[in-house]
């Protein structure tokens, strides 16, 4: 941090050299407005600055001219006299009005921000409509930092991971409120449709203070269509191989200038048994899902912004057995399993920016969720609810210059949760969890070139008590097409267990606890991390055709950590508190790049090395996690709108539990398999691209995992074991789709 503090009182020092002002516009009213991207140069000079978010600049005073010229799209160029170095105030004049004029900007699917400070990749509706995208969890198939896992080969449930690291560890966020945790985060990502979906940035890496102290791995914030949309419907069907059929609708509808709200609703269902692999055993469970939001926005231009929205959920799934039907089906004694979840929830934000002084503002975000679950698996039932509540006071400003900003602010987060576990025996687990903390986040801007981000927060914790989250993020351009970033910080989180482990339910694993307190989480202490990482960008142009290539490095070292130790017994599963060390190794190479007009690929490479001090094995790799991966996708888009994408995938092998202590003919390999995947859609648009037609193929080679399940043949036995799943269970899937937006 010293080095951190001279760097800063240096180019403070430096700033003496610099002119500072702002570009503003005012309307018939006389209301001022800054102008964002405004070219300021000095005459006779070619370099140039561009005004920021609040139209403020910086340029290197000029000893040789006094004229300083500044221009912008649609304004009458201004040339002002600077005598001395004072802030200048800079009152652009807009030219005759014109008629309206179209600007069309082929954006690509996938891009990473250049500006921002984090390494943050921005994935919009060009890319999601590349796969089926059926849910959040399915939104990552052609993007190569996130894996997307089956966590068994009963339930269908796919965990999100980031940098070796289970889902948990990644910070979930809708619209930059925490979404799906505690006992949501196995199945919580599925409960955000596609169509719900206008765009997904996925931060690498430990995150703002201002969101939280929980991210580890990442955030993934997912920012749904906003109420005031121009489209006014926007309609969804899809229908795959496996009896999967999806119908979504979004209605949005502007009742003022001020008021709009708007309807999402989802519907599916999975209706056919199907076991291609020919093991007795359902390839996904039957079920229906519904899900309803209603959400609204008000802003009348005056700097006030409320925005709000409820939705409510009923997700249901039944698997297992191929004939299996109900659980006290006593005559044929069928192995099954049943989840009914059911979630309510609602939100609101509200913003303000101070009029003429557009660089303060004030933002409140709240929340609130009731999530429940009652499961069985075969013999095990949960049982759990979780109720939460979320507040996060926001004040943002400046001090002195636009240079030096910061965000300051307190939050609370509750959540109480009670659970039933009976997996041999009863254990019943309930927690009142609050945790209320401060946070100061400081960014320092150097023109364009260097960014600093230090944030700083104190928590209170009722079960843990007092606890600081420090985090530092930096940014330099080392010139007009390149940039560095990196960050460090500390994460902190109260592991979920039995949720986090659902997918070892499907077993005769016995759970055993190190310690079963009731008033602290199952009477283990907290996860603790830190998270460093590097990451270097680039933008090139080839043959007159742009592209950009990354390579970045993350290492997550834990201070704490529980432990799932699989290893020691096939028929047990432990958790306790880490002793010793606990890290994982993230390195990923990527290139983008347009080959002709129109043709993209994007290929990457990513190594881990995650290793976990185990009591029954020492430091060992954590297993199911390959260690290796290369990627591969290509799109291409016709002048007539047709498009076509292929994505291939090669995994490499993954370490599987220990299964020694099983008879010879249940157990396995050490290691699994390496496989490939490769996936592939086709779609139209028709009627200016209000209408969209596509058909697609997942796992074309039809690559399955052979003998998911160990002892299928006895699921009531010692040695069943259906959660060492490494590959597909389903094989090839065909389907098809229509978009409608009018």
């Amino acid at each position: 941090m010293v080095v951190v503090v001279l760097l800063c009182n240096y180019v403070i020092a430096q700033q003496n050299l610099n002119l500072k002002g702002i570009v503003v516009d005012t309307d018939l009213k006389g209301n001022i407005t800054p102008i964002q991207g405004a070219f300021v140069r000095w005459m006779n000079e070619k370099n140039f600055v561009a005004s920021d978010s609040n139209g403020v600049f910086i340029i290197p005073f000029s000893s040789q001219t006094k004229s300083l010229i500044v221009s912008y799209v649609g304004y009458k160029t201004d040339t002002i006299l600077v005598a001395e170095k004072k802030f200048v105030k800079v009152l652009l004049i807009t030219k005759n009005r014109l008629k309206d004029v179209n600007i069309n900007v082929e954006r690509k699917g996938s891009e990473v921000s250049f500006i921002d400070p984090w390494k943050t990749t921005i994935m919009n509706e060009k890319e999601l409509f590349k796969a089926a995208c059926c849910n959040l969890s399915e939104s990552f198939e052609t993007n190569p930092s996130v894996d997307v896992n089956l966590t068994d080969a009963i339930t269908g449930t796919k965990q999100i991971q980031m940098l070796g690291l289970a889902s948990q560890y990644t910070q979930l966020t809708q619209e930059m409120i925490p979404g799906a945790r505690g006992l949501a985060v196995n199945y919580g990502s599925a409960y955000t449709p596609g169509t719900w979906i206008n765009s997904i940035q996925v931060t690498k890496g430990i995150g703002s203070v201002v969101n939280g102290f929980e991210s580890v791995a990442g955030q993934i914030n997912t920012e749904l269509h906003k109420s005031d949309v121009k489209e006014t419907v926007y309609f969804n069907a899809y229908a795959g191989e496996g009896g999967r059929y999806e119908a979504n609708l979004n209605y949005a509808h502007r009742t003022s200038k001020a008021f709009s709200h708007m309807i999402l609703l989802h519907a599916s269902a999975l209706t056919n048994r199907m076991d291609n692999n020919n093991d007795g055993y359902l390839d996904n469970p039957l079920g229906y899902q519904l899900n309803a939001m209603y959400r609204f926005k008000y802003d009348k231009g005056k700097g006030l912004i409320i925005q709000g929205g409820i939705r409510t959920l009923i997700d249901t799934k039944t698997g297992g057995q191929f004939n299996f039907e109900e659980k006290n089906d006593t005559i044929n004694r069928l192995y099954g399993i049943q989840i009914k979840a059911f979630r309510n929830d609602a939100f609101l934000k509200v913003g303000y920016v101070f009029h003429k002084k557009i660089y303060k503002s004030m933002g409140l975000q709240l929340s609130g969720a009731n999530q429940k679950y009652e499961t069985f698996f075969g013999n095990n039932t949960f049982n759990g609810t979780q109720n939460s509540f979320y507040s996060n006071l926001i004040y943002q400003s400046l001090i002195s210059s636009s240079d030096h900003k910061f965000k300051t602010g307190l939050s609370i987060m509750i959540d109480n949760y009670d659970e039933q576990l009976y997996n041999f025996s009863n254990y019943q687990f309930k927690r009142n969890e609050i945790v209320s903390g401060a946070f100061f986040e400081y960014t320092y801007s150097f023109l364009t070139k260097f960014t600093l981000v230090a944030g700083q927060r104190l928590d209170y914790n009722n079960l843990y008590g007092l606890f600081y989250t420090p985090r530092l993020h930096m940014r330099y351009a080392l010139n007009n097409a390149m940039v560095l970033r990196a960050s460090g910080g500390r994460g902190q989180r109260t592991a979920n267990i039995i949720a986090e482990n659902t997918g070892l339910l499907v077993s005769a694993r016995q759970f055993i606890f190190a310690n079963n307190n009731q008033i602290k989480a199952y009477g283990l202490q907290p996860e603790v991390a830190w998270n460093y990482g590097l990451s270097l960008t680039k933008n090139f142009k080839l043959n007159y055709r742009k592209g950009s290539w990354t390579i970045d490095y993350y290492y997550t070292h834990f201070q704490n950590q529980i432990v799932v130790d699989r290893d020691i017994n096939a028929q047990q599963v432990r958790f306790y508190n880490l002793k010793g060390n606990s890290f994982s190794n993230s390195l990923q190479v990527q290139l983008d790049y347009e080959i002709l007009r129109r043709l993209d690929i994007r290929l990457a490479y990513r190594f881990y090395d995650v290793q976990t001090q185990y009591d029954s094995l020492g430091l060992k790799e954590v297993p199911l996690i390959a260690a290796h991966r290369a990627f591969f996708n290509i799109s291409y888009t016709t002048k007539n709108k047709w498009n076509f994408d292929v994505t291939w995938q090669w995994i490499g092998e993954k370490r599987l539990p220990n299964t020694q202590s099983n008879p010879t003919e249940n157990r396995i390999s050490n290691y699994s398999s390496a496989f490939t995947l490769l996936n592939s859609q086709i779609s139209k648009s028709l009627f200016d691209k209000k209408f969209d037609m596509y058909v697609g193929v997942e796992n074309i080679l039809d690559f399955k995992q052979s003998n998911p399940i160990i002892d299928a043949q006895n699921p009531f036995g010692s040695y069943f074991d259906a959660s060492m799943v490494w590959g597909p269970v389903f094989g090839r899937m065909i389907y098809s789709g229509l978009r409608l937006k009018f």
